[in-house]
């Protein structure tokens, strides 16, 4: 959830700093449909009846869709901000990858964001509780937004990345020309080609994991 105020903070700065709006809808992609699949899937996965009858393979599917979004970002590190982006989801995946197919979470912050000290879902969540068996706890979702903000949760290191370089991606993006956005993330100075495909800002850019 800290991907919406990242979003929402990319296109205040892009409005104040004379960006255009317009300029977003010609923002492409190289496979987005492909990343798109992949975070589509986890919302079905971690909601029921999905979630409740997935049993051991969950923690494999979330690993392989994860993968699949990953990939995604790396074939488009020519647009402004997807270092950072692709930085993000790669320590959320390296993290993921050492504890067994689930991001650890602080119980503290859980605690804090829910009253309970525990993953807030009694069937498959991509969240296991941070424990003296936990590798590399400091990438896990140590922090978070505090009620009363809305959205309140629990987020990581690499969630922060992925935040910080969503906004320098919506920011550069606004600050283009409407007619120079192109597939390979330069100005071109002429309209975008109208065979390829086109995406919102944020398609790539979701949460690993919420």
């Amino acid at each position: 959830m800290l991907l919406v105020y990242a979003i929402a903070a990319g296109l205040l700065v892009g409005a104040l700093s004379g960006g255009r709006f317009g300029s977003l809808a010609g923002a492409r992609f190289r496979l987005w449909p492909v990343a798109l699949a992949g975070l589509f899937f986890q919302l079905l996965l971690f909601s029921p009846p999905l979630a409740q009858s997935v049993g051991d393979a969950g923690p494999l599917l979330y690993v392989a869709s994860t993968g699949v979004v990953l990939f995604a970002l790396l074939l488009n590190l020519h647009q402004p901000g997807f270092v950072l982006i692709a930085l993000g989801a790669l320590l959320n995946f390296v993290v993921i990858m050492a504890n067994g197919g689930q991001m650890p979470a602080s119980p503290a912050a859980f605690a804090a964001v829910t009253g309970l000290a525990a993953v807030p879902v009694e069937y498959f969540s991509n969240s296991q509780l941070i424990g003296p068996q936990t590798a590399l706890p400091w990438l896990g979702d140590i922090f978070l937004l505090p009620r009363p903000l809305p959205l309140a949760n629990v987020f990581s290191i690499g969630d922060v990345l992925i935040g910080l370089g969503g906004a320098w991606f919506i920011v550069g993006v606004m600050r283009r020309p409407v007619a120079s956005v192109g597939l390979d993330g330069q100005g071109t100075g002429r309209p975008a080609d109208a065979g390829g495909a086109a995406s919102p800002a944020a398609s790539l850019a979701a949460s690993q994991h919420g």
